[in-house]
């Protein structure tokens, strides 16, 4: 999955289909191997010189629970769009 900030918000956002920023982890678009990412990557350049987005970066994510959920905690936290405390 791809990740970023908007531009204007600085809301977390991830991109979905139809080259959208998405608040909703669960409406991400999933990579499933190199070629998807590359072609994540590069919609997510195209955004970030567009200034609808910034700091894109991959993350992984765990798909046994049906639904992307991030392996990391720092995108757990990201994904819940609230503080850490």
């Amino acid at each position: 999955v791809v990740t970023a900030n908007r531009l204007r918000s600085g809301d977390v956002v991830y991109l979905a289909a139809n080259d959208d920023w998405v608040a909703e982890l669960a409406a991400a678009t999933v990579a499933h191997n190199a070629a998807d990412l590359a072609t994540l990557k590069a919609v997510a350049g195209r955004a970030e010189a567009g200034q609808k987005i910034v700091a894109a970066y991959e993350i992984d994510v765990d798909l046994s629970a049906g639904a992307p959920r991030p392996t990391s905690v720092k995108e757990r936290i990201r994904a819940a769009h609230g503080p850490s405390v």
